[in-house]
């Protein structure tokens, strides 16, 4: 018989480690599924002179820093650095050995609230990212008169994963609540499940991080009812929610 996992962790590999151990410690019981995966991209000569040009860099993810890392100095990074949570801005300054600038909310709007970004007019800003997301940093420095470029370090690619025996074996542990930290991981949960599960995902408990997460999940036909946000997407954030959860829906 299969046991009981009620809470559904689907954090990229390399990124649950911390809080896996962490439900471990405290006997939560979960089941984990990476949806997508990250791979390096090959930095060009006109990237690596962005970065080496910019004024400001702000880093969006761990993985931007790990493939970048992998290419370049941290010395070639004089503009003063920036990230939007705590374990990225971590791996940064241990990568760069320089002081990182973060915000206590570690969403788009918690790093655009700062106020060593309140007057960057003139300033050339990097943002290093992966193929997408993060469009509203760059919208809010640009309307700041800033001028601002992405750097691609990194692609997210989704996991060849079969969603039809994926629903039947989340069914058989008795998924309740599903953790997902972006809009990509909460649109690829519907794209591989049959249409049969989708009303099934629907009746999930979902524990997200920001409130453009939640549009996302209310245009997907999630209830409100049904979504608990966290205060950022750290695990010490995810982990007091689903405590937390765990007394009030299990």
């Amino acid at each position: 018989m299969m046991i009981a996992t009620p809470f559904l962790i689907t954090r990229p590999a390399g990124k649950a480690d911390n809080l896996l151990a962490s439900l471990d410690e405290q006997g939560i019981a979960y089941s984990y599924q990476p949806l997508i995966t990250t791979q390096q991209v090959v930095l060009k000569a006109k990237d690596q002179a962005l970065l080496e040009q910019a004024e400001l860099l702000i880093f969006v993810s761990v993985s931007a820093v790990y493939a970048l890392e992998q290419q370049i100095r941290p010395e070639q990074l004089s503009g003063h650095l920036f990230a939007v949570g705590s374990t990225t801005a971590s791996v940064l300054q241990r990568w760069s050995g320089r002081e990182v600038i973060v915000p206590h909310d570690q969403r788009s709007e918690g790093l655009l609230a700062l106020p060593q970004l309140q007057q960057v007019t003139g300033k050339q800003i990097v943002v290093v990212r992966g193929n997408s997301g993060r469009e509203l940093i760059k919208q809010q420095l640009i309307a700041r008169g800033a001028t601002v470029k992405y750097v691609q370090s990194y692609n997210r690619l989704p996991l060849p994963l079969d969603g039809a025996q994926l629903w039947q074996v989340w069914q058989q542990q008795q998924v309740r609540c599903i953790v997902a930290t972006s809009n990509e991981i909460l649109q690829q949960l519907f794209a591989i499940i049959p249409e049969g599960g989708v009303t099934w995902l629907r009746q999930r408990h979902w524990l997200l991080v920001s409130p453009r997460m939640q549009e996302q999940a209310l245009a997907l036909g999630i209830n409100r009812q049904q979504i608990s946000l966290a205060e950022n997407a750290n695990d010490q954030a995810l982990l007091q929610q689903i405590i937390q959860l765990k007394k009030e829906i299990l």
